[in-house]
């Protein structure tokens, strides 16, 4: 096993205009190492460990890369003998394309559900009441995730991935005989959700560890695995209960859905994993005021995230007149053009940077539904939306890995995730039971403008958050992070 150590001291941090790789790279060359490898060299050092280039080849012209920072007594070993940007590292892409699709994929479409549990077979439930099952369902996976974070560095991905999947087929085949809300919260929400954040938490996190070259568009390409899921499984998920009804439509999920994720799961594997970690979560980060900022912004994107996927089918049906099946198709095309946007922004965050990716689509994200959505009530205001959003909170969802890898090290990035699910569970909870409850108790079940309008707000909160990180960080406009 080889060894990577970080070489910026724990208490510098990142700040101004002066780029961490260059100083220590020309600190190290004085020292002159003896026997260095060109593995062990501090290019190799930096952007192994860290997730930085030492060069400016990705960056524009005029750009300055500014790098991460780790503790300095963070190793990063590597499990594998397998090399990075190879063969077998696409073979990882695809695993966790596939994982994503299927374990993201489900929940994404669970606006069909909604749609389907809220018209037809409980209709004097509350909006409210029935949104807590896909709620629930990103909550206890966001709950897992800081657990499997924690597993995923001290036992093998390969077989915590296996077993998630098939957790999650138990779960909506279980899920198919239930015929109350409390008890699809259970299986449909709870039990699937726990099984689905092994493979969600090791496909967000496993990528960026197999490359140092184009990192943002492996990881955006894996990551749109989660859109084309929500794309096809939407389309398929409707189609089923027209045609089998909701409870085989969920067996057929569960079984595709089990059977998929299992197989992939032997190029479920990490590259490298900490020498040193014996906490459950590293709360240490959180003394970094930067990282608290951070977790605090992810927090409200992920609450704006799954709004407009659970609000717009119901929306169609009831404010546009349009059928139900009009209404999942809008879903079906935000997925489909989350899928671009994944893959668009994961290829430019190697050229821009991460974290300024995501103060531009978090800018879109809140002009599309506050300028487009809110003040209108047609099909065209609400098409724009849905083209502007789906582009924009795709990429969002690709670029976080790649913005903690970037800012706060590599090496322990499953982890770091893990903690980061923290923030994704409060933005569970600030999201959309909120909005239902508000689609309940203020528009009566009809009238959405107050829903959107809370929608809009939670987008603007987290452009405000991510503007004072990168203040944090650097005042260089120009500085790619």
């Amino acid at each position: 096993m080889l060894e990577y150590r970080t070489s910026i001291p724990q208490d510098e941090y990142v700040r101004g205009t002066v780029t961490p790789s260059i100083r220590v790279i020309e600190e190290e060359e004085k020292q002159g190492p003896p026997n260095q490898s060109p593995s062990q060299s501090p290019s190799a050092d930096l952007s192994l460990g860290l997730g930085i280039s030492p060069d400016h080849s990705h960056s524009p012209k005029g750009w300055r890369n500014i790098g991460a920072v780790a503790p300095a007594d963070m190793y990063a070993v590597e499990a594998t003998d397998k090399q990075p940007n190879g063969v077998y590292a696409w073979m990882v892409i695809f695993a966790c394309f596939i994982s994503l699709m299927l374990s993201i994929g489900i929940n994404d479409a669970y606006g069909v559900y909604q749609q389907h549990y809220q018209l037809n077979e409980f209709p004097n439930a509350t909006t409210a009441l029935i949104s807590w099952i896909g709620t629930v369902q990103f909550l206890i996976m966001c709950v897992g995730g800081v657990f499997s974070g924690f597993l995923c560095e001290r036992f093998d991905t390969r077989v915590l991935n296996a077993i998630g999947a098939v957790i999650m087929g138990v779960a909506f085949i279980a899920g198919s005989y239930c015929k109350t809300v409390g008890m699809l919260m259970v299986t449909q929400g709870f039990i699937y959700g726990f099984g689905a954040s092994f493979p969600f938490i090791a496909g967000t996190s496993i990528p960026s560890q197999w490359f140092t070259k184009y990192r943002g568009f492996a990881t955006g390409l894996a990551l749109s695995g989660s859109g084309v899921g929500g794309m096809w499984m939407t389309s398929a998920t409707q189609s089923l209960i027209d045609s089998l009804g909701r409870p085989w439509a969920m067996r057929v999920t569960g079984i595709v859905a089990m059977v998929a994720v299992f197989a992939v799961s032997p190029w479920m594997r990490v590259r490298l994993v900490p020498s040193k970690s014996e906490k459950l979560i590293d709360w240490t980060l959180l003394k970094d005021v930067r990282f608290r900022v951070f977790i605090t912004a992810l927090m409200f994107a992920i609450a704006a995230y799954f709004g407009p996927f659970y609000q717009v089918p119901s929306y169609s049906v009831v404010v546009l007149k349009k059928s139900q099946s009009w209404g999942s198709n809008m879903d079906t095309l935000m997925n489909g053009l989350s899928v671009l946007g994944r893959l668009a922004i994961g290829l430019l965050s190697d050229f821009v940077g991460p974290l300024n990716l995501l103060i531009i689509n978090m800018a879109l994200a809140a002009f599309s539904i506050l300028v487009f959505w809110a003040p209108f009530g047609s099909v065209g205001m609400l098409l724009a939306t849905v083209f502007l959003f789906g582009f924009s909170i795709g990429g969002v969802v690709s670029v976080i890995p790649v913005a903690a890898a970037e800012i706060f090290g590599l090496a322990r990035l499953p982890s770091i995730i893990g903690l980061l699910f923290i923030g994704y569970f409060a933005g569970g909870l600030l999201g959309v039971p909120p909005m239902s409850a508000i689609l309940d108790n203020v528009g009566h079940r009809t009238d959405y403008t107050s829903s959107i309008w809370y929608m809009g707000a939670l987008p603007l909160c987290s452009l405000i958050l991510l503007i004072v990180l990168r203040g944090l960080i650097t005042f260089r406009i120009r500085a790619r992070i």
